[in-house]
């Protein structure tokens, strides 16, 4: 976690890319008059032998909405290596974000989300998904970033993660 202060490339090249700002604008501001910040950063890798993460959403702490909530998440996955279907890949259940709480993911509706490296998928916070397992002799590494609508409590605390001393390498923009 906390990769603004361990990553200049995250802190300067990633988390404001253009496509994840519009991303953001067209998801999150709708829902919100306080503008969107930074939710999650975090570095994961999947090795040889994991066995698959439970079907979650980003979005699963805010109760406080039923399901189908608004969008108060937007999450992005950079691919660092390959995601494939052996070594981990992200699974995915299209269209998860709009169903009631009873409905349940059917085994043909999972999807894994392959991927160069290099590549970045988006999704909503309300989606299923998971890490898949890791059935190859491959690490599978990923970054992490998610962003939420600016009242909901961020899940790491941004200003206790950047040290003060760094603020002055970060953009105004990352500041923000």
């Amino acid at each position: 976690t906390a990769l603004v202060a361990r990553s200049p490339t995250v802190a300067n090249t990633l988390l404001t890319h253009p496509v994840s700002m519009d991303a953001c604008e067209r998801f999150l501001l709708p829902n919100s008059e306080f503008g969107y910040q930074l939710h999650v950063t975090a570095a994961l890798e999947i090795g040889p032998g994991a066995r698959g993460q439970v079907l979650h959403r980003e979005e699963d702490t805010f109760t406080f909405f039923p399901l189908p909530r608004p969008n108060l998440i937007v999450a992005s996955m950079w691919a660092i290596s390959d995601f494939r279907s052996d070594n981990g890949a992200t699974l995915v259940v299209p269209g998860s974000h709009m169903w009631t709480e009873d409905r349940v993911a059917e085994d043909h509706e999972i999807l894994p989300a392959e991927m160069p490296a290099g590549s970045v998928f988006f999704w909503l916070g309300g989606l299923l998904h998971g890490a898949g397992a890791n059935t190859s002799d491959d690490w599978r590494y990923g970054v992490i970033l998610t962003y939420s609508a600016g009242w909901v409590r961020q899940e790491e605390n941004q200003y206790l993660d950047i040290p003060t001393e760094q603020l002055e390498r970060l953009t105004p923009e990352v500041r923000k």
